[in-house]
């Protein structure tokens, strides 16, 4: 008992036990509490490491206070803090699968009244091993006050307090250089706070938001309405009025956009060769959507995203505004900014209901956030789908389950609805479970590339599957669709790679191949319009918007939209890039480099006057992302409220809980599921998704492959 008693006289000890018990909890909650999505070695290393750095980084700040008493209410202090940080996630995490913000915790956000709400629902018996190690400090500081004054929190030497923090220091460094090699850009390309937390961890993650929520507060801060007067002017001068041939033509009608996840221009009426020579059509049913007489389909549209890709392209689309440059919109001010977006114009002023499907959780690039500031009635995500088993990858469910498990909840959207479809499954690295195998794989010596050309396949499977069931609800004909290509799929590093399949020399590969590589495909498709055609205009995806609102015959010169509509007769076809380089149909500017369209540098063949001239093309088209970079990272929509958005405010209910809102709202209004009396329409999807045979049952998978088979009962048994 003697010795026992001695070791607690050594100050150090005590404050190594607090600092490996936070240590160790922190780890056992990564596990226990947070879905992080940890692979490989590195990250397991990281994850149980990451802890450590910032544990003892804080807990050594209590060792520089000279008096013993002041140093011990400084560690308890300390621990009670991040305790509470910690056990604060837990409960919240519990109920949003998600971590707390600055904005939550300051109240700035409405989910953070939920949160309170659901506390105690939220709590578990074990929960008190969370708090063990901060009760233990407190009743040993309380029971043995002046041992505890004496031995343990007496003044420490200047050197090893300096080596606590400095090894705290260290650690840090080492464990933000193993994250940024096993994913680079971390910190400039944040996309979902679970990397964040995963790789550095909570207190880091928490450090970094409370110092990017100054930093965009303080230039929202320095921001006023006399801003917007230089944009207002630009956006005036920039508006095209809509073709009279095409305006309205689809009034009233559901809108149903699908994001294409990593497809590119090229993947268009492209056949794959095998091994033995036999060619293969990549994506038959896009194809024919892109070719078909009810389409209006552009080949010379090109991606705009920057870091923040996916979320950048919904930005976008749904804006007419482009992302930053550099991080993410929705991640950095989504919880925040002001949003003149779709599903919120079209509330406004047509009096649609709104819903977004994902297959992945909504903290992904903070769309559940950024859904809500865009207008969103409704947000599907991880939560209302079965991710279990084989039926999800690396980035969420599968296409085709992801399509046909959101029919439950299409049937009870309000009509007309605008909705949102964002695919995953064909995304880097272009990841296939066996049973989905069956497309031929490239044959170069880049297994991603190889890889890729599958994956387009099921994607493209899978929404033939979903039109197929549209059609048949009887939805499909009500309807328009904007189909678009989200980013680019091959990076610039593996395009020589591709060089040959797309009918380019290796060798001869350069800056200009790579930029004119940008192109994805857009289509806009409305059933029976009989007038569609390809397009050959130079646009981007910030013209998506306004093309849209004029064909459903929604006026936009309202608002302050970057982009132009594609079917106006003038339409500007100069497109800058989220990089600063630009595009016109003759010319394409990559920094000083001036390239005609065959791809020869005309740079020193041009005269000073010559390169002046076309200086100004370009200098022009990069105006256009100031004045987006000024309205989004000033949030300067907050001065400018147009006629029908005075009355338009996010809704005040959590996505969580949307589901009784969605059945009190399908009962009143025009639903598909109305329509049928109640019957629900999921009956009338078909897909060869051999998960779903997976689920069935014996007499289920009869009854699929033999509809009219009468089945034994008693030969069953």
């Amino acid at each position: 008992m003697f010795k026992i008693k001695n070791i607690f006289n050594k100050r150090n000890v005590l404050f190594g036990l607090v600092t490996v018990m936070f240590w160790l909890k922190t780890y056992m909650a990564y596990w226990i509490e947070f879905d992080l999505g940890v692979n490989g070695v590195i990250q397991q290393f990281l994850l149980f490491i990451n802890p450590l750095a910032a544990t003892l980084i804080l807990f050594s700040a209590s060792l520089y206070f000279k008096k013993s008493k002041s140093s011990s209410i400084a560690l308890i202090g300390i621990l009670f803090v991040t305790t509470l940080l910690l056990y604060s996630n837990i409960l919240y995490n519990r109920e949003f699968s998600d971590f707390l913000t600055t904005n939550i915790m300051v109240g700035s956000n409405n989910v953070s009244a939920g949160l309170i709400a659901s506390t105690f629902a939220m709590m578990r018996p074990w929960d008190l091993l969370y708090w063990f190690d901060f009760i233990l400090l407190v009743v040993i500081s309380i029971r043995k006050r002046e041992t505890i004054a004496k031995h343990y929190f007496k003044p420490a030497r200047k050197r090893d307090i300096f080596a606590v923090t400095a090894l705290g220091l260290a650690l840090f460094v080492g464990n933000l250089t193993l994250a940024e090699i096993d994913r680079p850009q971390l910190l400039t390309r944040t996309f979902d706070r679970n990397y964040i937390v995963k790789y550095l961890g909570l207190n880091f993650f928490t450090g970094y938001d409370i110092v990017q929520t100054v930093q965009n507060n303080q230039i929202r801060a320095s921001a006023d309405e006399t801003q917007l007067n230089e944009i207002i002017d630009f956006v005036r001068e920039n508006y095209r009025e809509p073709n009279e041939e095409y305006f309205g033509v689809a009034k009233d009608r559901n809108v149903i956009v699908i994001a294409m996840e990593s497809v590119q221009q090229f993947l268009i009426d492209y056949e794959l060769e095998d091994e033995n020579g036999e060619k293969h059509e990549v994506m038959p049913f896009v194809n024919s959507l892109f070719n078909s007489q009810d389409s209006h389909s552009f080949n010379n549209f090109f991606h705009q995203t920057g870091q923040g890709k996916s979320s950048d392209a919904e930005v976008l689309g749904e804006s007419s505004l482009y992302g930053m440059s550099e991080g993410s919109v929705f991640q950095t001010l989504g919880s925040t900014n002001t949003f003149h977006s779709a599903p919120a114009i079209l509330e406004q002023k047509a009096g649609y209901s709104s819903a977004a499907f994902h297959g992945n959780v909504g903290s992904f690039w903070n769309r559940t956030d950024t859904y809500r500031n865009f207008g969103y009635d409704y947000f599907f995500d991880a939560e209302f789908y079965d991710l279990s088993g084989e039926r999800s990858l690396e980035y969420g469910l599968k296409d085709k389950l992801f399509f046909k498990d959101s029919v439950e909840y299409i049937e009870q959207l309000p009509q007309p609805f605008y909705s949102k479809f964002v695919t995953v499954t064909h995304h880097f690295p272009y990841p296939l479970d066996e049973q989905n195998q069956g497309f031929p794989e490239a044959q170069t010596a880049d297994d991603t590339i190889n890889q890729f050309f599958a994956t387009a396949n099921y994607a493209d499977q899978a929404m033939e599957e979903f039109f197929d069931y549209l059609k048949a609800s009887g939805l499909y004909e009500n309807s328009i669709f904007v189909l678009y290509g989200d980013h680019y799929g091959i990076s610039n590093m593996r395009n020589p790679h591709l060089a040959e399949l797309v009918g380019k020399d290796r060798e001869d590969w350069n800056e200009y191949d790579d930029t004119q590589m940008q192109r994805v495909p857009l289509i806009v498709h409305a059933p029976g319009i009989g007038n569609g055609q390809v397009h050959d205009t130079y646009s981007g995806q910030v013209d998506m918007l306004p093309t849209l609102m004029h064909l459903l015959g929604v006026e936009t010169d309202e608002f302050l939209f970057m982009g132009q509509d594609l079917l106006s007769g003038n339409h500007n076809s100069t497109v800058p890039l989220r990089n600063g380089r630009v595009l016109t149909s003759d010319y394409t500017f990559i920094g000083q480099s001036i390239y005609d369209q065959d791809g020869n540098e005309l740079t020193d063949e041009l005269s000073e006057a010559e390169r002046a001239e076309l200086h100004v093309i370009r200098d022009d088209a990069r105006e256009e992302l100031t004045h987006s970079d000024n309205i989004v990272m000033m949030d300067l929509l907050r001065f400018y409220s147009p006629p029908s958005m005075e009355d338009f405010k996010p809704n005040e209910y959590i996505f969580s809980n949307q589901l009784d809102v969605l059945e009190s709202d399908a009962l009143k209004e025009d639903s598909l599921l109305k329509q049928r009396d109640g019957l629900s329409s999921e009956g009338l999807y078909e897909s060869d998704a051999p998960e779903l045979m997976n689920e069935m049952s014996y007499s289920e998978f009869i009854q699929k492959i033999d509809p009219d088979k009468t089945l034994d009962f008693e030969q069953l048994e």
